[in-house]
């Protein structure tokens, strides 16, 4: 098993730990959904396929890190960011269909950061933009997994 694959499965047990009804597994887990509690929210997500690539996801907004080219303990650090930092999804309509999506974090400042946006080019432009902000708190709080944190993260540099 790799370090990754151990940093993987101790954020796996941390969330059927803390999270065991809001939890969803696919690819034979190595593809897991935190659910938010109101429907209204966005989910996060965190996936380690088998060639070691990392993708997080925050709703539909995601980013993809190759282990080649990237530092998978930077995808490991955002999703534990996500469990605890409050979010928010901004969803643009023209009359009632839906063109937009941006998708935030607030980060340590205090100030909001784009994670990212979605949208489609075919929509009726020549209605009236309609925008709706939907605030989300962090999944837990910080202290309560603090300890949890530290040890995954002294995986990830693999100091365990």
């Amino acid at each position: 098993m790799t370090n990754h694959e151990l940093t993987f499965s101790k954020i796996k047990e941390l969330l059927e730990n803390h999270f065991p009804d809001r939890i969803s597994e696919f690819e034979d887990g190595t593809h897991l959904v935190l659910n938010s509690e109101n429907e209204e929210e966005s989910s996060i997500w965190i996936e380690l396929d088998e060639g070691g690539m990392l993708t997080v996801g925050y709703g539909i907004a995601h980013k993809h890190f190759y282990p080649k080219i990237d530092n998978l303990n930077e995808g490991f650090n955002e999703f534990l960011r996500f469990l605890i930092c409050k979010k928010r999804r901004i969803d643009y309509f023209k009359g009632k269909f839906p063109f937009k999506n941006e998708y935030e974090f607030e980060n340590e400042n205090g100030t909001w950061e784009n994670y990212g946006t979605s949208l489609t080019w075919a929509f009726p432009f020549w209605k009236k933009t309609i925008k709706k902000t939907t605030n989300q708190n962090g999944f837990i709080d910080f202290t309560e997994i603090e300890s949890e944190i530290e040890k995954i993260k002294s995986t990830m540099h693999n100091t365990v």
